[in-house]
């Protein structure tokens, strides 16, 4: 199942995540629980920073963010969050908003892709 087109259609690296949770299903499903609760919150928060032009905490959320992603082995979310991390370091919000849609989407996506993957993995 796991391909170099499953990476990027889906944007997750499966193979990587179940070994990261040594292929753990209850594990993995309460990881996916805390994802769940706590990337809208995170999301959020950075759309807030995004909309006062606050830098500082739009590089700490999108920071936060990142490793998030990133432990979750969604790759396209985790660089989209990176960018916005970058733009933020930077002072260059120019295209800030039409990243932060993109971050949401790809998490969302990811999710939505990582849990269907998931009813056909053989635990």
């Amino acid at each position: 199942m796991q391909t170099a087109e499953f990476i990027q259609n889906t944007g997750i690296d499966l193979a990587e995540l179940l070994a990261r949770v040594e292929y753990d299903r209850e594990l993995l499903q309460d990881v996916l629980g805390i994802f769940s609760e706590e990337f809208p919150k995170l999301h959020v928060l950075l759309q807030d920073a995004v909309t006062r032009g606050d830098e500082h905490q739009i590089q700490t959320c999108a920071h936060t963010l990142k490793g998030m992603l990133a432990s979750l082995s969604f790759g396209k979310a985790s660089a989209s969050a990176m960018r916005i991390e970058h733009m933020a370091r930077e002072c260059n919000l120019t295209n800030i908003h039409e990243e932060l849609v993109r971050l949401g989407h790809e998490a969302t996506f990811a999710q939505a892709n990582l849990e269907k993957a998931c009813e056909q993995v053989a635990w």
